[in-house]
């Protein structure tokens, strides 16, 4: 399981109403909103894009969030 969830990203998720888990793949973490792949988060131990790597999947869960509400 993912070791580390950014702070935000559980708020959002938590406070979205739908379901959502977190597989584990060999190299990424899949993030699922519903029945939706909403992102993938790299494993990789590099800290050096981590910080965008985190950006970019807030913004494709809040997307797939807002894409399967009414």
């Amino acid at each position: 399981m993912i070791r580390f969830l950014p702070g935000e990203l559980e708020e959002i998720l938590n406070g979205c109403g739908l379901p959502w888990r977190i597989e584990d793949g060999t190299r990424h973490h899949k993030i699922y909103v519903g029945n939706q792949l909403a992102g993938v988060l790299p494993k990789g131990k590099s800290r050096n894009n981590l910080n965008t790597a985190h950006k970019n999947m807030i913004a494709q869960v809040r997307r797939a969030i807002r894409g399967q509400r009414p």
